[in-house]
């Protein structure tokens, strides 16, 4: 009596798998009552580069993978009564900072219920010039499973979502200009001041060596600071950008001048603390014209002994006529 019992309670339960294995590979309205709910797992190797902005995007590989859960989860993968059975899991960008942009190549996971190999997507990252040097990004994506009916049991939609960080790396951008023009013309006695302005247009702080390059070897004289430290513009602007006073004074010399003499100054960026991480060099030039008459030391008594001879001639010459 038992046995038999146990032969009919065999027989029923493998005739209701049986039914929804049927029920799940032929589709049909009514979805099971005995849900099967599938473990989501999205993951990704950690990105071995910085993403730099307006550098090109940034590729992260995304692993996908599922198991069954539920009271005959176990069953079902243990007897393979699905094995033929392909679950679609749906991949889609919901977060993202304000400067990222993201999206998804082959979002459509398809994966056989006996998987043993993941499935494969890509996330593609680019980020614009207002992302902060140095921080983490991170884009939130989610997972779906789509609905896979069947008359007893189902496996059920699921959503579940998942972080993909990345590190921003540093981006040098800094802009050099006269206020006023790059050429003056002075007297041997003036200074010229060329103002320039600095500003940090990149995404880290940023120091930035000065030099002067090929000064003239004839004794002009080339003040500039040899340094500034400037914030970020990612972060208000409020201390990126300063004003630097280049001047020039020409030689003190004897005689009449009229010289034009170049100077080249060179700005080199890099990031603030990391010396290594240095930005595009740039060099501007300044020219100017000294032109005028220099009275030089002594030159005063030569010049008062000949005045007063020219009007000592002028009144002898002038007595001599009037005899």
């Amino acid at each position: 009596m038992r046995k038999n019992f146990r032969t009919v309670k065999t027989g029923i339960i493998f005739g209701i798998l049986l039914f929804s294995l049927f029920a799940f590979l032929v589709p049909s309205a009514s979805a099971g009552f005995i849900p099967v709910k599938p473990l989501i797992l999205v993951t990704y190797p950690r990105p071995e580069k910085n993403i730099i902005p307006l550098g090109g995007a940034l590729d992260i590989p995304l692993d996908t993978t599922f198991t069954l859960t539920g009271p005959i989860a176990k069953i079902v993968q243990s007897a393979s009564l699905l094995s033929g059975a392909v679950v679609q899991i749906e991949l889609k960008v919901v977060q993202t900072p304000d400067w990222c942009d993201a999206s998804i190549t082959n979002p459509l996971v398809q994966l056989a219920v006996d998987h043993t190999e993941p499935f494969q997507s890509i996330l593609t990252v680019t980020v614009t010039e207002n992302a902060p040097a140095f921080t983490q990004g991170v884009v939130r994506i989610s997972a779906t499973s789509k609905v896979q009916p069947g008359i007893v049991f189902n496996i059920g939609e699921e959503t579940v979502e998942f972080d993909i960080s990345f590190i921003i790396g540093y981006w040098a951008v800094v802009s050099y200009g006269p206020t006023k023009g790059n050429f003056m013309e002075i007297g041997p006695l003036d200074t010229a001041d060329f103002e320039i302005d600095v500003e940090n247009l990149g995404n880290g702080p940023t120091y930035v060596a000065i030099e002067v390059v090929d000064i003239p070897e004839d004794d002009w004289s080339v003040n500039i600071k040899s340094s500034v430290i400037l914030s970020s513009a990612v972060y208000g602007g409020e201390g990126a950008s300063e004003k630097v006073l280049l001047r020039i004074k020409p030689p003190y010399g004897f005689g009449f001048h009229n010289e034009r003499r170049t100077f080249k100054i060179k700005f080199t960026p890099n990031y603030l603390g990391q010396a290594q991480l240095i930005g595009q060099e740039e060099t501007l030039q300044f020219v100017v014209q000294n032109v005028g008459l220099s009275p030089g030391v002594g030159f005063e008594i030569p010049l008062i002994v000949a005045v007063v001879v020219i009007i000592f001639l002028i009144y002898y010459f002038y007595r001599k006529i009037k005899k």
